[in-house]
């Protein structure tokens, strides 16, 4: 580190002085300021060398807003001098700085006030803004002084300008000054860099540049005084805390001196504060507190802690007695209030505020109305507010989602079931507090639609509807023909809260009078009748139908790997057996082939096939009958039966006995 940055404002003189007065011009210069600028209070009595101000208050950044901030330079200046420029009007355009181990980086602006700079500096680099505004009044009166001259601005600080030698260009300018202030402080307080004046040790601390104005052993107890000596290293002697805001004796130094009677008088305390302006504080006992509105909430829960923290700030701590001086509120918890609209809002861990819609919202939530939380307007600001609660939610800290519908809560049982919903659109789901998810009943679970559905409960395959329904299937491969392919595994207890359906799902089915048959990778409505066909569950259907293709005309099927066609007639399938008889059927009409596979052909009923000329069948009886022309005809003896087939035993196929009546029958072979 350069030894430029080490010593701001060695012997900083009363506060009204310029750089480098006489004793006796400082002496006058404070007395003639301190009415502008101060009504003393602070003790002197209280000042301890080696601890002038606590880590806890020297360190919290929460302690003022911009808006604050602001306030208080014009409470201090009321008019300025014309033709100067006051604190509370100053502006510059403000330049990035890159985040590093001792600050959050800044992003500069144009045309930023003087109140913006210090806030955005003390929070980037976790210095109370409050630390910062002392500094400006302790070394240059820029906050009490009405006609300030622009080089007070360029040393602001003394920010690498010590007291015996010139100022570092690199940095002049005030946002150089309060940036590079406010993380050299972070820098002392690492103890890397710094180390002679450590706290936990006893160091012989001057009283004045003057070595024969002596010292004394001073036992220095935090960081944050530490910081203070690095930054002016001389502890006020006797005269100096006799006189107040005024001048001692020739070996006086007044820079921490002043430090602690501009806090002390402006801000309170320089230990635990006496009142409680931060937005968290931190009682003796340990217990937490969110401070709103002079009323304090208790956060009992650690995520609840790290949620309010990570947006308002570290905790502060705070004596009982500050505490006591507050009202005690409902517990903190994530329903806030804004009053400035009246919104009521649902925090959430990621900074972000969420918007109740309704009373009831609150309550599914698990809150009673009344027990907002009443948030301060920079609090709420503080929270970036994004989408309204809907009805999905998870559990906090858990990962299912479920969908709040009827007065029950159902999981959406897997990624299928989520896309199949619009998840990605969805956008906001709630994390929601486990006695409010324990409270709703618990329904269906939402699977996708058109889904076949497994779990180790059951060693069936089942298509899921659009609602808690699902139906059997006979097989994968009549999945695969009716173009259903998604497939999900579901837990057991996800299982049994579903409703099997008393009709399956089958190569032909009807829907609400609309007959529908499988093929092809898709599900067909056709204008063909199929009576016997069974009919499908509603909800099965209605997340079917949508999807299905027209055909009209008869249909014929095509198994994957034989040669076979079959007509499909009255929902079961007919084996046309010759070429022949194919184009007889089909010279009447329309007709569409479906390609099926074996597994989808084997579930499906069976009906008499369509027999070729010349071919001979019974049907489980002694009658014989010889085709022709698509007809039966009885063969009445067994010369007959010989002759027809050239004099040879003809092979008689025997079909079931209700085949009979499927088939037209002409006169007997006489």
């Amino acid at each position: 580190m350069l030894l430029t940055a080490l010593t701001m404002s060695y012997f900083a003189l009363p506060a009204a002085a310029e750089p480098h007065t006489s004793a006796a011009a400082v002496a006058g210069s404070a007395a003639s300021n301190l009415g502008a600028t101060v009504s003393p209070a602070a003790n002197l009595g209280n000042f301890r060398a080696g601890n002038i101000i606590s880590d806890q208050v020297f360190f919290d950044s929460s302690t003022m807003s911009t808006s604050q901030i602001q306030s208080f330079f014009e409470s201090k200046v009321k008019t300025c001098r014309t033709g100067y420029t006051c604190l509370k009007d100053f502006k510059q355009n403000t330049p990035n700085r890159a985040a590093d181990s001792y600050c959050d980086g800044y992003t500069g602006a144009s045309n930023e006030s003087a109140s913006t700079i210090i806030y955005k500096a003390a929070i980037s680099c976790g210095i109370n803004p409050q630390v910062l505004v002392v500094m400006l009044e302790k070394e240059q009166s820029l906050v009490s002084h009405t006609w300030p001259s622009g080089w007070r601005y360029d040393m602001a600080l003394g920010q690498g300008c010590p007291d015996t030698a010139p100022c570092d260009p690199a940095f002049s300018g005030f946002f150089y000054q309060i940036y590079g202030a406010a993380r050299q402080m972070q820098i002392y307080a690492e103890g890397k860099w710094f180390t002679w004046y450590a706290p936990g040790k006893t160091w012989n601390i001057l009283y004045n540049p003057n070595t024969a104005c002596g010292s004394s052993p001073v036992y220095i107890e935090n960081k944050a005084t530490a910081a203070l000596y690095y930054y002016t290293p001389y502890q006020p002697n006797a005269a100096a805390i006799r006189a107040g805001y005024g001048t001692g004796d020739s070996c006086s130094a007044y820079g921490n001196r002043n430090f602690y009677n501009f806090f002390e008088d402006w801000f309170g305390s320089t230990q635990a504060p006496s009142k409680i302006t931060a937005n968290l504080a931190q009682s003796p006992s340990g217990a937490i507190y969110l401070v709103t509105n002079g009323t304090k909430h208790h956060i009992a829960d650690w995520d609840l802690y790290i949620l309010y923290r990570n947006r308002l700030g570290n905790p502060v701590a705070a004596t009982d007695a500050a505490l006591n001086a507050l009202s005690t509120g409902v517990n903190a918890s994530r329903y806030v209030h804004d009053a400035r609209t009246g919104t009521l809002y649902l925090l959430e861990a990621d900074g972000t505020k969420h918007r109740f819609p309704t009373a009831d919202a609150v309550t599914r939530f698990g809150y009673a109305f009344a027990d907002y939380i009443n948030l301060t307007a920079n609090q709420s600001d503080a929270f970036r507010t994004t989408s309204a609660v809907n009805d999905y939610f998870v559990e906090y800290g858990k990962g299912d989602i479920y969908r709040y519908e009827n007065g029950t809560k159902r999981h959406v049982a897997n990624p299928l079931a989520w896309q199949s919903i619009g998840g990605d659109s969805i956008g906001y789901v709630a994390s929601m507090n486990s006695s409010g998810f324990t409270n709703i009943p618990t329904g269906a679970p939402i699977l996708a639609p058109s889904t076949l559905v497994t779990s180790s409960a059951t060693t069936e395959v089942l298509v899921t509807g659009t609602g808690a329904e699902i139906a059997y299937l006979t097989s994968f491969g009549l999945a695969h023909d009716a173009g259903i392919f998604a497939i999900s595994s579901v837990a057991p207890s996800t299982f049994s809260q579903l409703t099997k359906t008393s009709s399956a799902f089958s190569s032909v089915m009807t829907c609400k009078n609309e007959t529908y048959v499988v093929g092809g990778g898709k599900l067909n409505r056709t204008d063909n009748p199929q009576p016997g066909a069974a009919a499908l569950a509603d909800s099965i259907c209605a997340s079917l139908a949508p999807k299905a293709a027209q055909t009209t005309g008869m249909i014929l099927i095509q198994v994957a790997g034989s040669p076979n066609i079959y007509l499909l007639e009255n929902a079961r399938v007919r084996h046309v057996r010759t070429l022949e008889r194919l184009r007889e059927i089909t010279a009447s009409g329309a007709s569409v082939m479906l390609a099926w596979s074996q597994d989808t052909l084997k579930g499906t009923p069976v009906g008499p096939p369509l027999l070729g000329d010349g071919s001979f069948v019974s049907f489980s009886g002694p009658e014989v009958y010889w085709v022709s022309a698509g007809e039966l005809r009885h063969v009445t003896t067994p010369q007959l039966l010989t002759s027809l087939n050239n004099g040879a035993w003809p092979r008689i196929e025997n079909l079931p006995a209700e085949f009979l009546k499927s088939y037209s029958v002409a006169d007997p072979v006489r």
